[in-house]
């Protein structure tokens, strides 16, 4: 009898090892816990990996405050976290209010403003130091150019849902940009959200000579809202501020 018991046990030991052994072999390769779906749709696309982002030319930038200014009016894809408030908040420039879906030239230069002045003051208080040309650095992420990029070098559909820009200043005076955003693998028109999730993380901004790669993962998900999402990233993106941990923040 107890030699049975020992087989029997023998076997479930086997039977579990085996299950973590394929459970985290399929979690490598792009699926978390909230799908059982253990395909792969992306040709071409990898569920982790650096994508060599390049600054663009001066002449863009003017579009790319304009891209910036937009996502600021819609008053919630555009969050930020700081050691004095090291939860994601909402992005609450001068004059907080939802405006036009088009910038004029002279609204998003006032919009930039906001933003370096925000930044500085932000640096400031850790008793950092700015670098020269940090704000433009932020709005070039801080626009759809990026996402569209990855997107197209990715081969993925340019069905690009929900996306939230976070922008991170860490006790040390790190900058980065944090974007999040569902991605699928096949258009579907009237879609909310999709079944995956994409997220890029910059290097530190706040440098004159700036990585201007971008750290990305992919993963499958069952949420349906990315505030659920960058809720459960609240202690890594804590720890990241707080103590310039930003491992945690490449996993989702």
């Amino acid at each position: 009898m107890l030699e049975d018991q020992s087989v029997v046990a023998a076997l479930l030991i086997v039977g579990a090892t085996t299950y973590f052994i394929f459970r985290r072999y399929y979690r490598g390769r792009g699926h978390s816990d909230d799908s059982d779906d253990t395909t792969w749709p992306f040709p071409k696309l990898k569920d982790h990996g650096i994508f060599p982002y390049s600054q663009a030319e001066q002449s863009a930038l003017d579009e790319r405050k304009s891209d910036f200014c937009r996502i600021a009016w819609t008053m919630t894809d555009l969050l930020v976290a700081t050691p004095e408030a090291p939860i994601p908040e909402v992005w609450k420039y001068p004059g907080f209010e939802k405006k036009k879906e088009s910038a004029h030239k002279e609204e998003a230069e006032q919009m930039f403003q906001n933003l370096d002045k925000w930044v500085r003051d932000e640096i400031k208080q850790v008793d950092g130091d700015t670098s020269e040309g940090l704000a433009a650095r932020m709005v070039e992420l801080l626009s759809v150019s990026p996402a569209i990029t990855f997107a197209i070098e990715n081969k993925i559909p340019l069905q690009i849902l929900q996306a939230k820009y976070m922008v991170t200043v860490s006790r040390s005076a790190q900058v980065r940009i944090l974007w999040y955003a569902f991605i699928t693998d096949k258009v579907k028109s009237g879609a909310k959200s999709g079944p995956f999730v994409l997220k890029l993380l910059s290097h530190d901004l706040n440098r004159a000579e700036a990585d201007s790669s971008l750290i990305y993962t992919a993963r499958r998900t069952r949420e349906t809202q990315m505030c659920a999402i960058t809720a459960k990233a609240t202690d890594a993106i804590r720890s990241a501020i707080l103590k310039d941990e930003w491992e945690a923040l490449v996993e989702l």
